[in-house]
């Protein structure tokens, strides 16, 4: 067990980064748990609506300046034990121009003065809190990460979240609780991010001189280019009301709690090795290294892929009547959601090594692609009102996947 523990666990940064995550999603999963027992279909359907909304705008906030910005953060904590403040100038000027525009959809969305006024705060926590669990990463450890993003964050949400079903028994009980947790772990962050790198900071402002035009627009694009998952998560439940009502919702957000722990496995290992993923020297960037990296990737993604999925396929029913008893009759989709994580393993360890590379080519045509076979999928309930509700959620689960696996493939052919 020794042996196999140092040459299998030990050095591999992936399964580290897994195991940290998947600890903190067991926590969110059993919060979950707690909330779809003690709240009523409405509350909870709200609530699941009110989370995938949030993390939604909070990807959009963030702009995937932890991707392009890795290797500049890199070099500088480790080589001159600095933090670029141009970095600081592009986290907090797309924060500004994206938190605005979030916070005016959440009051749409929610219609809610007392949600929508804790939705900028808490998306401004959200970002810091993703972009110094990334950065942390620079010098090929991951346990800061995971501590801050995967273990403190949900403990705090965990405590936080009964707390507030026993305070208030609402929504914004539940978006307090949610404010408290990311202020905290925020300011444990920021801290321990400096201790470890050693930073000495002399100067907190900055210029709107620094601030990049070309890293904000190619974060758009790859802000929509792998928005669409997020967007799925929430329009799948927004839509998913209006068209077949609160209990859709419910049983949907459930499917999505599982369907995300496939996601996690395979992302968790990708997010683990983006400092190997991503080469230093352009010339490094070849089909050889990502046949490599593609296969490194999946010789450590699929045993816990294969393993998760035949254990839902063997006690599916027992895993929602102890967990989710009111759902248990959804056992056989639960089933049909973990097999479609199989495109996701096999797709996305291509489409992540190509975008840590900045080498997704065609970006706008695909961005246009993706979102036209999204918007069709979302109208045909509205135009079919026969249609399987259950098949428009697996078809929302995975239509951007399929796209975007071709598109990489046509990449990987132009190296």
């Amino acid at each position: 067990m020794v042996k196999l523990f140092n040459t299998y666990i030990k050095n591999n940064l992936g399964l580290i980064n897994l195991f940290g995550k998947v600890s903190g999603r067991v926590l969110f999963l059993l919060l979950t748990s707690f909330f779809a027992y003690k709240l009523s279909f409405k509350t909870f359907a709200a609530f699941a609506i009110f989370w995938t909304a949030l993390r939604m705008l909070t990807f959009f906030s963030a702009n995937n300046l932890y991707i392009i910005c890795f290797n500049e953060v890199r070099e500088s904590l480790l080589n001159k034990m600095e933090w670029p403040v141009i970095v600081s100038a592009n986290i907090v000027v797309t924060f500004i121009i994206f938190g605005l525009i979030s916070t005016l959809i959440s009051f749409l969305i929610f219609k809610n003065l007392t949600i929508t006024l804790l939705v900028l705060p808490t998306l401004f926590f959200f970002v810091i809190i993703r972009d110094i669990s990334e950065f942390s990463k620079s010098d090929n450890s991951v346990y800061l990460s995971i501590f801050i993003e995967d273990f403190l964050f949900y403990v705090l949400f965990f405590i936080t979240g009964i707390i507030s079903i026993y305070l208030f028994d609402s929504l914004e009980g539940i978006v307090l609780a949610l404010f408290l947790s990311t202020l905290i772990t925020a300011i444990i962050a920021l801290i321990l991010f400096k201790r470890k790198f050693k930073l000495s900071i002399k100067k907190y402002s900055f210029n709107l001189n620094d601030f990049s035009l070309n890293s904000f627009r190619l974060g758009i694009n790859y802000t929509f280019l792998r928005g669409n998952d997020f967007l799925s998560n929430f329009g799948v439940r927004y839509l998913g009301q209006i068209y077949f009502g609160d209990v859709f919702v419910s049983y949907a957000h459930i499917m999505y709690q599982f369907y995300n722990i496939f996601t996690l496995i395979t992302i968790s290992v990708i997010s683990g090795l983006q400092s190997k993923i991503t080469v230093t020297k352009l010339s490094s960037f070849n089909k050889d290294f990502i046949r490599k990296t593609y296969r490194e990737l999946l010789k450590t993604i699929t045993p816990f892929i294969f393993g998760t999925l035949i254990i839902i396929i063997l006690f599916n029913t027992q895993i929602l009547s102890f967990i989710f008893p009111k759902y248990v009759e959804y056992n056989e989709l639960l089933i049909k959601v973990s097999l479609t994580s199989l495109l996701f393993m096999l797709i996305q360890p291509l489409v992540f090594i190509m975008i840590y590379n900045n080498k997704m080519a065609n970006l706008k045509t695909l961005n246009v692609l993706q979102y036209i076979a999204i918007t069709i999928v979302y109208v045909v309930p509205y135009f079919f009102s026969n249609f399987n509700e259950e098949y428009w959620l697996l078809l929302v689960m995975t239509i951007f996947i399929v796209i975007q696996g071709l598109f990489s493939i046509q990449n990987y052919k132009r190296i």
